[in-house]
């Protein structure tokens, strides 16, 4: 048993030096501008800004978009669900900040069958004057050399889409931390890693971009909007076709204070995309997070000490890997990000497990039940749903406590 624990450890932990290396010559590869130039000027773009409600440092994120580099054509179109959304007035100083860029506001109310940014998408769709499409949500921030990272790649025919991760960051208290910890394991450290070396793992929808006309030739995002993850079905989708899925550059997310249901929720949303897009390798990634775990249970069931002992030193590995991942991915250290490797493997091992007996998930004020393929078969909005989540909630939290 030790030889085979020593074996694979020494794999795991290649992998976990292997992310880290991977996520900064990326982020390296991201900061480094590159200046746009004629071969762009012929190429627009139409940018489409799924937004609901205000996110943090809102503004901010939305001007970043406005002091791109990129010598072509851009349209922005803003697609909004509520008339009364406060973000509609952020967004209309913007425009009125900016007078020459070409920009609009559209609302519209959710499409039946569809979640709620994908119906937005869809909307903003209609209004989209070029060939080039790209989506980027309101909470994320980009360099000035976006755009043209973005476009370029889709010159080439056999791309079918340029997908992005994201790099949260800030917050003080733990389930803030959590969340940036979270986000930032599934997203840089494995998506993207997956991704880059050609593996089937989908597209993630922060921001991407696509030819307009292959989008509308697989059925457009109607065609996913269906989906709890339409950006992940978007990518296995194109993969399967042949298609290219490039990775683009990392994108930043700023973060002020966020409640546990947020962190609750999104692994609910990762594990049931997991499980009903991916989950032929569903057991791989239950392995990837539990492994050290596993030794660490046999070694107490067969009373064996140097496996203990073996399982506390891959734990203490761990430990300083996930101190490193926010080393890397240029977030403060602080002492709550001690436990933050740890608990996640736990957490998460717990929630992939978990889609299999809850399928349906919360996300901004909505509510999806999910069915057999990852498709959405009921909604529900409001308050209604607020006191069943706190009780599952509750019971996740006394589980992981168990």
């Amino acid at each position: 048993m030790m030889y085979i624990a020593i074996v694979i450890g020494i794999l795991f932990c290649s992998f976990w030096i292997a992310q880290l290396v991977f996520v900064k010559i990326h982020l390296n590869w991201t900061n480094r501008i590159i200046k746009s130039d004629e071969q762009d000027m012929n190429v627009p773009v139409s940018i489409i800004h799924p937004i609901k409600d205000l996110d943090f440092e809102i503004e901010k994120n939305l001007e970043s978009w406005m002091n791109q580099s990129y010598k072509g054509a851009i349209q922005h179109i803003f697609s909004f669900q509520d008339p009364n959304d406060p973000s509609i007035r952020v967004v209309q100083d913007l425009i009125n900040k900016h007078p020459d860029n070409d920009m609009q506001i559209i609302i519209n109310p959710v499409i039946e069958g569809l979640n709620g940014k994908s119906s937005n998408m869809v909307n903003g769709m209609k209004h989209a004057k070029y060939d080039i499409v790209l989506f980027g949500d309101s909470d994320i921030r980009i360099k000035s050399d976006f755009v043209v990272k973005m476009a370029r790649p889709l010159k080439d025919e056999k791309v079918g889409i340029v997908t992005c991760g994201q790099i949260n960051m800030g917050g003080r208290d733990f389930w803030t931390r959590f969340f940036t910890f979270i986000q930032n394991s599934e997203t840089d450290f494995m998506w993207a890693l997956f991704t880059k070396i050609g593996m089937d793992v989908g597209a993630t929808g922060a921001a991407f971009a696509m030819r307009k006309q292959l989008l509308k030739d697989i059925g457009g995002l109607e065609a996913f909007g269906r989906s709890l993850l339409e950006d992940l079905h978007l990518g296995n989708t194109l993969y399967k076709m042949g298609y290219k899925l490039v990775l683009g550059p990392s994108l930043e997310c700023h973060v002020d204070r966020l409640g546990k249901d947020k962190s609750f929720n999104y692994a609910k949303r990762i594990g049931i995309g997991i499980k009903t897009h991916i989950a032929l390798e569903l057991p791989t990634f239950v392995l990837m997070l539990f492994w050290y775990w596993i030794f660490f249970i046999l070694a107490i069931i067969l009373r064996d000490t140097s496996l203990l002992f073996l399982s506390f030193i891959f734990m203490g590995i761990r430990t300083l890997h996930g101190i490193a991942m926010r080393v890397v991915t240029r977030n403060r250290v602080m002492p709550v990000d001690l436990v933050m490797g740890l608990f996640f493997d736990l957490f998460g091992t717990f929630y992939l497990l978990y889609s299999f007996n809850k399928p349906f998930v919360t996300w901004r004020g909505i509510r999806y039940e999910v069915k057999a393929g990852g498709y959405i078969e009921d909604i529900s909005l409001g308050e209604q749903i607020i006191e069943e989540e706190i009780i599952d909630e509750q019971v996740a939290e006394e589980k992981l406590k168990r």
